[in-house]
């Protein structure tokens, strides 16, 4: 009994001693699925408005996720774990690769899994209920991501190399496993597809 207690009192000591990026995973890892309907911001770097716009979010962990955007033009990003679609009905085109290689949607990527070698090359430093991920190899993208305890996100920013950044609002979450048909994509007849897997 001795041992158990001193068990527990070390790894409860080890959890304390976690560094921001585990304190981001563990916190991730608590939710399966979810959906939110998002709101979305973009300034330049001088706090210029470039776009505002809104539309819908579901997430499968890992790697499943429909990131459709509705105004203020329509486009969908859907992944069914192994295929990245990118479909945009205004230009009747659709672009599918690889989703492990597909390097644009790094953040997708580690939201959707915390144990992704991806995470290897981020710094990630955390104030409250906010992480901030700066890469280390190069990549033009940071990243601050709010998730509760819970492992609810609230809202992320994508900040650009030129210092442009798109900040979004995420609302009406449902959390919980997601019908896997929300994440199965048929091109749609008529539609060109530019495949690069």
């Amino acid at each position: 009994m001795k041992k158990c207690l001193l068990l527990i009192g070390l790894l409860a000591s080890l959890s304390v001693w976690a560094g921001d990026k585990e304190v981001l995973q563990q916190r991730l890892d608590k939710i399966e699925g979810f959906y939110a309907s998002f709101s979305q911001n973009v300034k330049t770097e001088d706090n210029q408005p470039v776009q505002d716009g809104k539309g819908d979010l579901w997430v499968n962990r890992p790697y499943y996720f429909n990131w459709t955007m509705n105004e203020p033009d329509e486009t969908s990003i859907i992944s069914d774990g192994k295929n990245m679609w990118v479909y945009t009905p205004a230009v009747e085109q659709v672009s599918v690769m690889d989703l492990k290689k597909a390097v644009d949607n790094r953040l997708m990527l580690l939201i959707t899994d915390s144990h992704n070698p991806i995470w290897d090359v981020y710094q990630v430093t955390r104030k409250q209920d906010s992480f901030t991920l700066k890469p280390t190899d190069g990549s033009n993208q940071d990243f601050i991501i709010s998730v509760l305890p819970t492992g609810m996100i609230s809202n992320f920013t994508i900040i650009e190399e030129d210092g442009q950044r798109s900040f979004y609002d995420l609302s009406r979450q449902k959390l919980g496993k997601v019908s896997l048909d929300k994440f199965k994509f048929t091109p749609p007849a008529g539609v060109t597809i530019d495949d690069q897997r």
